[in-house]
Protein backbone atom coordinates (compact mmCIF):
# COMPACT_ATOMS: atom_id res chain seq x y z
CA UNK A 1 0.00 0.00 0.00
CA UNK A 2 1.22 3.83 -0.67
CA UNK A 3 2.77 5.27 2.13
CA UNK A 4 0.39 8.01 3.65
CA UNK A 5 2.07 10.71 5.98
CA UNK A 6 0.53 11.15 9.32
CA UNK A 7 -2.18 13.20 9.88
CA UNK A 8 -3.92 14.76 12.68
CA UNK A 9 -7.43 14.64 13.56
CA UNK A 10 -9.85 16.90 11.65
CA UNK A 11 -7.76 17.14 8.34
CA UNK A 12 -9.04 14.57 6.35
CA UNK A 13 -11.17 17.02 3.84
CA UNK A 14 -7.48 18.95 3.17
CA UNK A 15 -5.75 15.86 2.94
CA UNK A 16 -7.93 14.58 0.26
CA UNK A 17 -8.25 18.14 -1.90
CA UNK A 18 -4.26 17.88 -1.63
CA UNK A 19 -4.62 14.75 -4.05
CA UNK A 20 -6.88 15.94 -6.35
CA UNK A 21 -10.72 16.90 -7.36
CA UNK A 22 -11.63 13.40 -7.55
CA UNK A 23 -11.24 13.03 -3.90
CA UNK A 24 -13.38 15.88 -2.53
CA UNK A 25 -16.87 17.26 -3.56
CA UNK A 26 -17.92 20.55 -3.12
CA UNK A 27 -21.10 21.55 -1.38
CA UNK A 28 -23.28 21.26 -4.71
CA UNK A 29 -21.57 18.05 -5.98
CA UNK A 30 -22.01 16.68 -2.09
CA UNK A 31 -25.57 17.89 -2.08
CA UNK A 32 -26.34 15.61 -5.66
CA UNK A 33 -24.13 12.68 -4.43
CA UNK A 34 -26.18 12.63 -1.46
CA UNK A 35 -29.52 12.59 -2.65
CA UNK A 36 -28.91 9.70 -5.67
CA UNK A 37 -26.91 7.77 -2.69
CA UNK A 38 -30.32 7.84 -0.21
CA UNK A 39 -32.36 7.40 -3.34
CA UNK A 40 -30.16 4.82 -5.09
CA UNK A 41 -31.28 6.31 -8.44
CA UNK A 42 -32.49 9.85 -9.69
CA UNK A 43 -33.15 11.27 -13.02
CA UNK A 44 -32.13 14.64 -13.68
CA UNK A 45 -35.09 16.11 -13.79
CA UNK A 46 -35.47 14.32 -10.10
CA UNK A 47 -32.35 16.17 -8.54
CA UNK A 48 -33.54 19.66 -10.01
CA UNK A 49 -36.92 19.59 -8.03
CA UNK A 50 -34.95 18.35 -4.85
CA UNK A 51 -32.36 20.77 -5.06
CA UNK A 52 -33.75 23.51 -6.33
CA UNK A 53 -30.22 24.12 -9.01
CA UNK A 54 -31.25 25.28 -12.28
CA UNK A 55 -31.57 22.13 -15.30
CA UNK A 56 -28.29 23.67 -16.22
CA UNK A 57 -26.45 23.18 -13.25
CA UNK A 58 -27.38 20.31 -12.54
CA UNK A 59 -26.72 18.55 -16.14
CA UNK A 60 -22.72 20.47 -15.72
CA UNK A 61 -22.38 18.77 -11.99
CA UNK A 62 -24.02 15.22 -13.05
CA UNK A 63 -21.97 14.95 -15.85
CA UNK A 64 -18.14 16.17 -14.18
CA UNK A 65 -18.90 13.44 -11.70
CA UNK A 66 -19.93 10.98 -14.45
CA UNK A 67 -16.62 12.17 -15.43
CA UNK A 68 -14.61 11.77 -12.56
CA UNK A 69 -15.92 8.01 -11.91
CA UNK A 70 -18.44 8.93 -9.38
CA UNK A 71 -21.46 8.45 -10.80
CA UNK A 72 -22.46 6.05 -14.04
CA UNK A 73 -26.08 6.36 -16.04
CA UNK A 74 -28.06 3.20 -15.57
CA UNK A 75 -30.86 1.59 -16.95
CA UNK A 76 -33.84 3.61 -17.71
CA UNK A 77 -36.63 4.86 -15.06
CA UNK A 78 -39.94 3.65 -15.20
CA UNK A 79 -42.32 6.82 -14.74
CA UNK A 80 -46.21 7.26 -16.12
CA UNK A 81 -47.99 9.06 -18.87
CA UNK A 82 -46.18 8.68 -22.01
CA UNK A 83 -42.75 10.31 -23.43
CA UNK A 84 -39.40 8.43 -23.12
CA UNK A 85 -38.31 6.83 -19.82
CA UNK A 86 -35.33 9.39 -18.21
CA UNK A 87 -32.31 7.03 -17.78
CA UNK A 88 -31.47 6.28 -14.33
CA UNK A 89 -28.09 8.26 -12.82
CA UNK A 90 -26.51 6.18 -9.75
CA UNK A 91 -23.40 6.02 -7.56
CA UNK A 92 -20.57 4.32 -9.04
CA UNK A 93 -20.10 1.09 -6.15
CA UNK A 94 -16.32 0.37 -7.53
CA UNK A 95 -15.34 4.09 -7.10
CA UNK A 96 -13.74 3.48 -3.89
CA UNK A 97 -13.86 1.13 -1.02
CA UNK A 98 -13.68 2.03 3.18
CA UNK A 99 -12.98 -0.56 5.57
CA UNK A 100 -15.19 0.13 8.93
CA UNK A 101 -13.59 -1.48 12.51
CA UNK A 102 -15.28 -1.13 15.92
CA UNK A 103 -13.34 -2.09 18.53
CA UNK A 104 -15.44 -3.07 21.57
CA UNK A 105 -14.55 -4.24 25.43
CA UNK A 106 -14.64 -7.90 23.17
CA UNK A 107 -14.01 -7.82 20.30
CA UNK A 108 -13.01 -6.33 17.19
CA UNK A 109 -15.28 -6.31 14.30
CA UNK A 110 -14.44 -5.02 10.49
CA UNK A 111 -16.58 -3.99 7.21
CA UNK A 112 -15.69 -3.90 4.15
CA UNK A 113 -18.11 -1.90 2.09
CA UNK A 114 -18.17 -0.04 -1.57
CA UNK A 115 -19.21 3.44 -2.28
CA UNK A 116 -22.98 2.66 -2.97
CA UNK A 117 -23.24 1.25 0.53
CA UNK A 118 -23.28 -2.57 -0.12
CA UNK A 119 -21.31 -4.19 2.42
CA UNK A 120 -19.24 -6.84 0.89
CA UNK A 121 -17.73 -8.53 3.86
CA UNK A 122 -18.08 -8.17 8.08
CA UNK A 123 -15.38 -10.10 10.09
CA UNK A 124 -15.98 -10.60 13.86
CA UNK A 125 -12.80 -11.11 16.22
CA UNK A 126 -13.19 -12.06 19.88
CA UNK A 127 -10.61 -10.44 21.49
CA UNK A 128 -10.11 -9.13 25.14
CA UNK A 129 -7.47 -7.10 26.97
CA UNK A 130 -5.40 -6.29 23.85
CA UNK A 131 -3.20 -3.31 23.06
CA UNK A 132 -2.17 -1.21 20.41
CA UNK A 133 0.48 -3.66 18.68
CA UNK A 134 -2.20 -5.98 19.06
CA UNK A 135 -4.80 -3.71 17.41
CA UNK A 136 -2.80 -2.95 14.20
CA UNK A 137 -1.52 -6.43 13.45
CA UNK A 138 -5.11 -7.60 13.32
CA UNK A 139 -5.73 -4.47 11.28
CA UNK A 140 -3.51 -5.44 8.64
CA UNK A 141 -4.28 -9.25 8.51
CA UNK A 142 -7.81 -7.81 8.04
CA UNK A 143 -7.40 -5.08 5.62
CA UNK A 144 -4.87 -7.47 3.73
CA UNK A 145 -7.44 -10.23 3.80
CA UNK A 146 -10.22 -8.05 2.67
CA UNK A 147 -7.65 -6.71 -0.62
CA UNK A 148 -7.01 -9.66 -1.80
CA UNK A 149 -10.51 -11.45 -1.82
CA UNK A 150 -11.70 -8.54 -3.37
CA UNK A 151 -8.85 -7.80 -6.20
CA UNK A 152 -8.84 -4.24 -4.59
CA UNK A 153 -6.71 -1.48 -6.17
CA UNK A 154 -4.70 -0.05 -4.17
CA UNK A 155 -6.28 3.36 -5.12
CA UNK A 156 -9.64 2.47 -4.74
CA UNK A 157 -9.40 1.98 -1.37
CA UNK A 158 -10.55 5.35 0.22
CA UNK A 159 -9.56 4.95 3.79
CA UNK A 160 -10.43 3.19 7.60
CA UNK A 161 -13.10 4.27 9.71
CA UNK A 162 -12.58 3.30 12.91
CA UNK A 163 -15.69 3.73 15.83
CA UNK A 164 -14.52 3.10 19.75
CA UNK A 165 -16.40 2.59 23.01
CA UNK A 166 -15.30 5.76 25.35
CA UNK A 167 -15.32 9.20 24.96
CA UNK A 168 -12.70 12.15 24.00
CA UNK A 169 -10.56 14.13 26.18
CA UNK A 170 -7.82 16.53 25.75
CA UNK A 171 -7.26 17.32 22.64
CA UNK A 172 -10.30 15.66 21.55
CA UNK A 173 -7.66 13.42 19.96
CA UNK A 174 -7.33 11.07 22.73
CA UNK A 175 -10.07 8.37 23.70
CA UNK A 176 -10.64 7.36 27.49
CA UNK A 177 -12.31 3.71 26.95
CA UNK A 178 -13.76 1.72 29.85
CA UNK A 179 -11.42 -0.72 31.87
CA UNK A 180 -11.17 -3.52 30.03
CA UNK A 181 -9.79 -1.62 26.97
CA UNK A 182 -7.14 0.08 29.66
CA UNK A 183 -3.95 -0.57 27.01
CA UNK A 184 -5.68 1.47 24.75
CA UNK A 185 -6.30 4.50 26.82
CA UNK A 186 -5.70 7.99 25.98
CA UNK A 187 -3.34 7.24 23.17
CA UNK A 188 -3.73 9.00 19.88
CA UNK A 189 -4.95 6.37 18.10
CA UNK A 190 -5.89 7.84 14.87
CA UNK A 191 -2.42 9.61 14.46
CA UNK A 192 -0.73 5.81 15.31
CA UNK A 193 -3.52 4.23 12.95
CA UNK A 194 -2.69 6.20 10.01
CA UNK A 195 0.94 5.47 10.01
CA UNK A 196 0.97 2.06 10.87
CA UNK A 197 -2.09 0.94 8.26
CA UNK A 198 -0.40 3.63 5.71
CA UNK A 199 -4.08 4.57 4.99
CA UNK A 200 -5.92 7.89 6.11
CA UNK A 201 -7.89 6.78 9.34
CA UNK A 202 -10.95 8.59 10.77
CA UNK A 203 -11.25 7.61 14.54
CA UNK A 204 -14.92 8.79 16.41
CA UNK A 205 -16.71 6.78 19.14
CA UNK A 206 -18.83 4.07 18.60
CA UNK A 207 -22.58 6.10 19.45
CA UNK A 208 -21.09 8.35 16.62
CA UNK A 209 -20.23 5.92 14.00
CA UNK A 210 -23.24 3.99 14.57
CA UNK A 211 -25.31 6.91 14.70
CA UNK A 212 -23.44 7.85 11.02
CA UNK A 213 -24.40 4.23 9.86
CA UNK A 214 -28.22 4.70 11.08
CA UNK A 215 -28.14 8.53 8.54
CA UNK A 216 -26.75 6.43 5.74
CA UNK A 217 -28.62 2.83 6.17
CA UNK A 218 -32.05 3.30 8.51
CA UNK A 219 -33.90 5.41 10.09
CA UNK A 220 -31.77 8.19 8.58
CA UNK A 221 -33.77 7.32 5.14
CA UNK A 222 -36.70 9.03 7.04
CA UNK A 223 -35.42 11.07 9.81
CA UNK A 224 -33.74 13.99 8.96
CA UNK A 225 -33.23 14.49 13.06
CA UNK A 226 -32.65 11.70 15.43
CA UNK A 227 -30.82 10.89 18.97
CA UNK A 228 -29.38 7.27 18.60
CA UNK A 229 -29.24 5.35 21.72
CA UNK A 230 -25.82 3.24 21.70
CA UNK A 231 -26.34 -0.16 24.17
CA UNK A 232 -23.41 -2.07 24.74
CA UNK A 233 -20.71 -2.58 27.81
CA UNK A 234 -21.71 1.04 28.32
CA UNK A 235 -24.50 3.63 27.12
CA UNK A 236 -23.39 6.28 24.13
CA UNK A 237 -24.94 7.76 21.92
CA UNK A 238 -24.97 9.98 18.79
CA UNK A 239 -27.00 13.18 17.53
CA UNK A 240 -28.37 14.09 13.85
CA UNK A 241 -29.55 17.28 12.88
CA UNK A 242 -30.46 17.85 9.78
CA UNK A 243 -29.02 14.68 8.33
CA UNK A 244 -25.11 15.38 9.53
CA UNK A 245 -23.98 14.14 12.72
CA UNK A 246 -23.09 16.53 15.92
CA UNK A 247 -19.94 15.85 17.17
CA UNK A 248 -20.07 18.77 19.47
CA UNK A 249 -16.98 20.74 20.69
CA UNK A 250 -15.01 17.59 22.21
CA UNK A 251 -16.22 15.12 20.27
CA UNK A 252 -18.53 13.78 22.99
CA UNK A 253 -22.43 14.98 21.72
CA UNK A 254 -24.52 11.81 22.22
CA UNK A 255 -23.00 11.08 25.43
CA UNK A 256 -26.30 10.35 27.07
CA UNK A 257 -25.53 8.09 29.79
CA UNK A 258 -24.14 11.51 31.17
CA UNK A 259 -27.38 13.01 31.54
CA UNK A 260 -28.57 10.55 34.53
CA UNK A 261 -28.12 11.80 37.69
CA UNK A 262 -25.26 10.15 39.78
CA UNK A 263 -25.53 7.64 42.69
CA UNK A 264 -29.48 7.60 42.16
CA UNK A 265 -30.16 5.81 38.73
CA UNK A 266 -27.90 3.03 36.89
CA UNK A 267 -26.88 3.33 33.57
CA UNK A 268 -29.11 0.20 31.71
CA UNK A 269 -26.25 -1.38 29.69
CA UNK A 270 -25.55 -4.73 28.23
CA UNK A 271 -22.87 -5.37 30.63
CA UNK A 272 -25.59 -4.88 33.61
CA UNK A 273 -27.51 -7.61 32.09
CA UNK A 274 -25.07 -9.97 32.02
CA UNK A 275 -24.31 -9.18 35.73
CA UNK A 276 -27.88 -10.05 36.22
CA UNK A 277 -27.94 -12.99 34.50
CA UNK A 278 -25.15 -13.81 36.52
CA UNK A 279 -26.77 -13.78 39.34
CA UNK A 280 -29.57 -16.12 37.98
CA UNK A 281 -27.15 -18.89 37.39
CA UNK A 282 -26.56 -18.16 34.16
CA UNK A 283 -23.02 -17.05 33.43
CA UNK A 284 -21.03 -15.76 30.36
CA UNK A 285 -17.33 -14.39 30.07
CA UNK A 286 -18.26 -11.10 28.29
CA UNK A 287 -21.13 -9.57 25.78
CA UNK A 288 -20.27 -11.13 22.97
CA UNK A 289 -20.66 -14.58 24.00
CA UNK A 290 -24.52 -13.65 25.96
CA UNK A 291 -26.13 -12.04 22.80
CA UNK A 292 -24.60 -15.12 20.90
CA UNK A 293 -26.71 -17.34 23.01
CA UNK A 294 -29.78 -14.40 23.69
CA UNK A 295 -32.98 -15.65 24.83
CA UNK A 296 -35.64 -13.06 25.52
CA UNK A 297 -37.80 -15.54 28.17
CA UNK A 298 -34.65 -14.95 30.16
CA UNK A 299 -36.22 -13.79 33.56
CA UNK A 300 -33.20 -10.95 33.97
CA UNK A 301 -34.27 -9.64 31.17
CA UNK A 302 -37.90 -8.64 32.86
CA UNK A 303 -35.91 -7.22 35.25
CA UNK A 304 -33.33 -4.80 33.61
CA UNK A 305 -36.27 -3.42 31.50
CA UNK A 306 -37.79 -2.64 34.37
CA UNK A 307 -34.81 -1.24 36.32
CA UNK A 308 -33.84 0.96 33.16
CA UNK A 309 -37.49 2.31 32.45
CA UNK A 310 -36.74 5.40 34.74
CA UNK A 311 -33.07 6.06 33.17
CA UNK A 312 -34.46 5.70 29.60
CA UNK A 313 -37.50 7.98 30.57
CA UNK A 314 -35.15 10.77 31.09
CA UNK A 315 -32.82 10.06 28.88
CA UNK A 316 -35.75 10.05 25.95
CA UNK A 317 -37.67 13.34 27.91
CA UNK A 318 -34.43 15.37 27.85
CA UNK A 319 -33.26 14.29 24.30
CA UNK A 320 -37.30 14.92 23.09
CA UNK A 321 -37.00 18.63 24.76
CA UNK A 322 -33.39 19.56 23.50
CA UNK A 323 -33.29 18.42 19.86
CA UNK A 324 -37.07 18.23 19.04
CA UNK A 325 -35.95 15.10 17.01
CA UNK A 326 -38.10 12.86 14.91
CA UNK A 327 -37.13 9.97 16.22
CA UNK A 328 -34.95 8.29 18.99
CA UNK A 329 -33.50 5.04 17.74
CA UNK A 330 -32.76 1.88 20.38
CA UNK A 331 -29.44 0.46 18.70
CA UNK A 332 -26.01 -0.54 19.20
CA UNK A 333 -25.58 -4.23 20.13
CA UNK A 334 -28.83 -4.75 21.98
CA UNK A 335 -31.16 -7.41 20.46
CA UNK A 336 -34.22 -6.65 18.53
CA UNK A 337 -36.84 -8.03 21.07
CA UNK A 338 -35.04 -6.78 23.90
CA UNK A 339 -34.80 -3.22 22.04
CA UNK A 340 -38.83 -3.23 21.50
CA UNK A 341 -39.44 -4.26 25.10
CA UNK A 342 -37.60 -1.21 26.13
CA UNK A 343 -39.56 1.04 23.88
CA UNK A 344 -43.34 -0.45 25.10
CA UNK A 345 -41.95 0.66 28.57
CA UNK A 346 -40.96 4.06 28.36
CA UNK A 347 -42.57 7.59 28.74
CA UNK A 348 -41.64 10.91 27.62
CA UNK A 349 -42.53 13.77 29.93
CA UNK A 350 -45.15 15.79 27.97
CA UNK A 351 -47.37 18.33 30.19
CA UNK A 352 -50.04 18.99 27.76
CA UNK A 353 -51.56 22.99 27.13
CA UNK A 354 -55.15 23.76 26.09
CA UNK A 355 -55.34 19.49 25.65
CA UNK A 356 -52.36 19.56 23.53
CA UNK A 357 -48.66 18.78 24.58
CA UNK A 358 -45.55 19.04 21.87
CA UNK A 359 -45.48 16.73 19.52
CA UNK A 360 -43.00 13.85 20.43
CA UNK A 361 -40.11 11.74 18.28
CA UNK A 362 -41.28 8.05 17.43
CA UNK A 363 -39.33 5.93 19.13
CA UNK A 364 -37.52 3.03 17.17
CA UNK A 365 -35.36 0.16 17.34
CA UNK A 366 -32.19 0.21 14.92
CA UNK A 367 -33.42 0.02 11.05
CA UNK A 368 -29.60 -0.40 9.81
CA UNK A 369 -27.72 -4.13 9.49
CA UNK A 370 -26.56 -5.69 12.36
CA UNK A 371 -22.75 -3.94 13.72
CA UNK A 372 -23.89 -1.12 12.76
CA UNK A 373 -21.07 0.98 14.87
CA UNK A 374 -18.68 -1.11 11.85
CA UNK A 375 -20.61 -0.04 8.98
CA UNK A 376 -21.11 3.17 10.20
CA UNK A 377 -17.47 3.38 10.56
CA UNK A 378 -16.66 2.47 7.10
CA UNK A 379 -19.01 5.35 6.17
CA UNK A 380 -17.04 7.77 7.59
CA UNK A 381 -14.50 8.73 4.98
CA UNK A 382 -17.18 8.64 2.09
CA UNK A 383 -19.59 10.97 4.70
CA UNK A 384 -16.45 12.98 5.00
CA UNK A 385 -15.60 13.58 1.29
CA UNK A 386 -18.51 13.13 -0.54
CA UNK A 387 -21.87 12.76 1.00
CA UNK A 388 -24.23 15.11 3.11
Amino acid sequence: MADFPAVARQPHSAYWRSLGDKAVASPNERLVLDLIWRRRAASRADLVRATGLTAQSIMRLVDELIERQLLRMGDPLPRGGRGKPSPAIEIAPDFAYTVGVSIGTDSVSTALIDMGGKVLQQTYVAVRDFDANGLVTLLRKQINDYVRKYKLREERLFGVGVGITGFFVGDGARVNPPLPLERLALIDLETLLTRELALPVWLDNDGTVAAVGESLLGAGRWAANFVYLYFSHGLGGGVVVDGRVVRGSHGNAGEVAAMLPMQKLERPTLEQLRSMLEDDGIAFPDIGEMLASFDPNWLACDRWTRQARRALSLIASAAAALIDPDAIVFGGRIPYPLAQRLIDEITIDNLARRGRGRPEPRLVPAEAPSDTAAIGAALLPFKECLFG
